[in-house]
């Protein structure tokens, strides 16, 4: 149930930094007040997803990564407000973040269909050397 949360959680952060992307680029244009909204909900997707990870999570590296991100979240977040904009601290925050949201989704995704296929590689030898 949480691994699926964690994925859900992990889709809505890249497609709401996709959005704000694209908003950066020109390609589409928000108002202030939609920027505003899709900022916060970034913010609170990234801060759930984080304590969800070094809760749940067994692996060492992801603890790590989870608490790296919450700390440049934060001191970025302190820094931006000291002085409006992006500095390097919210663009390692959205670095670490997009790069372990893609893990989430895809590598253990991919780890489970390798065992599924694995196991039907093997299922298919030993029927063939059994008969």
């Amino acid at each position: 149930m949480i691994k699926n949360i964690s994925k859900i959680c992990s889709f809505l952060l890249l497609f709401i930094l996709g959005l704000l992307a694209l908003n950066e680029f020109k390609i589409m244009n928000y108002s202030a007040d939609l920027k505003k909204i899709f900022y916060f909900l970034t913010l609170i997707l990234i801060m759930f997803s984080s304590v969800t990870t070094l809760l749940t999570n067994k692996s060492g590296f992801f603890k790590f990564v989870s608490v790296v991100i919450m700390l440049a979240l934060v001191i970025g977040g302190v820094i931006s407000i000291l002085k409006p904009g992006l500095n390097i601290s919210l663009y390692v925050c959205l670095i670490l973040t997009v790069v372990y949201s893609l893990v989430d989704m895809f590598y253990k995704v991919a780890w489970l269909i390798k065992t599924i296929l694995m196991c039907i590689y093997r299922i298919n030898v030993s029927f063939i050397w059994h008969s």
